[in-house]
């Protein structure tokens, strides 16, 4: 094992502005594998929190610990009535779902084209106020705000009990990037239409509404304590749409997210789902050293590597299918590989591609832990 003179925090902070740790920081990002490896079902997870952070506690120590875990426990930390993200349906494993199934959103039209100009009008914050019972038929957004209270509540002890163990959570609020939120409320395929058919319409709402997106963050933040945000960034991408749409309504949204978040002192975490590489030349624009882009496979990590090194920091990007259907000594290689290539010179972080599979082996997610431990890299 690498002798190590950095804590972990120490270890994430260097990597993050570009200075080379005493060892790859290392991170599986976890939540639904942790429940399975520790022989409980899904549901058990989501019906009970406790259990739920028993098991992502356990697989962390199981492991062998490593340096930050993506989330205390199951769910995602929001404000009372205030949404970072498009209040979507989550289908939940032992209610909607079978027992020990994955939870799944259910993607569905939640406003109408009619309601960009509310939206432009009213802004985010505002125009949920209104519309959000009708939208449930009848379920009230007072309802929501006590549960999501409570949940964030219980995130806050859940950060204190980790912190007294040296365990550091990830991010202290996320929030869907511009696009990813509108896309969510108004389905792909009808978000799309909307971005050739009314143009205008989506970017008065997205004008009105991005604002409201950063003070939601900065006051989940402002509860959490801690200073990094993650952006939830997918249907925004070239694998999606040609760069003058992401140029119009995903880019400039963006700007103005990194521009508040780091005034802040906040850490942007960009979770980059689908292919990017088209985009990744603009992400040159962002100050140095002071965000992430999180990988998840489909982006060429290698690629990135040669676009944003020096500039800023990339986590990724061991794969669902090596961590599935691999074998050990396969994914230390690939490990290794990215240490060398992708961890030449600072500025990574070992992490699997998006979140790790319900189905990964635990014998893979074990060995691309201890390859960080046990290899310095050839540089």
């Amino acid at each position: 094992m690498i002798q190590e003179t950095m804590s972990r925090q120490e270890r994430f902070e260097a990597a993050v502005s570009l200075e080379k740790p005493d060892r790859v920081p290392v991170m599986p990002l976890m939540t639904a594998f942790a429940v399975r490896s520790q022989g409980m079902t899904q549901g058990t997870a989501w019906r009970d929190p406790d259990m739920g952070f028993k098991a992502m506690l356990d697989t962390f120590n199981d492991l062998g610990g490593f340096d930050r875990l993506y989330k205390p426990n199951l769910f995602w930390p929001m404000i009372g009535g205030r949404f970072c993200s498009t209040p979507i349906r989550v289908l939940i494993p032992g209610r909607q779902l079978p027992e020990d199934a994955l939870n799944q959103i259910d993607e569905r039209v939640l406003i109408s084209r009619d309601d960009y100009d509310k939206l432009a009008t009213l802004g985010w914050n505002a125009f949920w106020d209104e519309h959000y019972e009708k939208m449930t038929g009848g379920r009230k957004i007072s309802y929501v705000a006590a549960t999501q209270n409570q949940l964030l509540d219980l995130y806050k002890e859940e950060v204190t009990i980790y912190h007294g163990q040296d365990i550091h959570p990830l991010f202290g609020a996320y929030v869907d990037s511009s696009m990813m939120a509108f896309s969510m409320a108004r389905t792909l395929t009808e978000f799309t239409m909307d971005l050739y058919e009314v143009p205008e319409k989506v970017k008065s709402a997205m004008d009105a509404s991005c604002d409201d997106l950063i003070q939601n963050a900065l006051d989940v933040v402002a509860l959490t304590k801690i200073p990094v945000v993650f952006i939830v960034l997918e249907r925004g991408s070239g694998f999606y749409y040609r760069t003058d749409i992401f140029e119009q309504f995903e880019w400039p949204y963006l700007r103005r997210y990194v521009d508040a978040f780091i005034s802040e002192g906040l850490t942007p975490w960009f979770h980059l789902d689908t292919d990017w590489s088209l985009n990744l030349p603009y992400f040159r624009e962002f100050p140095k050293g002071k965000c992430i882009a999180d990988l998840d496979g489909t982006t060429d990590i290698f690629r990135a590597k040669e676009i944003l090194g020096g500039r800023m920091c990339i986590s990724g990007d061991v794969q669902a299918s090596l961590l599935t259907l691999g074998r050990p000594h396969q994914v230390e290689a690939y490990c290794r590989r990215l240490i060398d290539e992708v961890g030449r010179d600072g500025g990574f972080i070992l992490t699997t591609g998006c979140e790790c599979p319900i189905d990964a082996r635990f014998e893979n997610v074990k060995a691309m832990v201890d390859t960080a431990k046990n290899y310095r890299g050839k540089n």
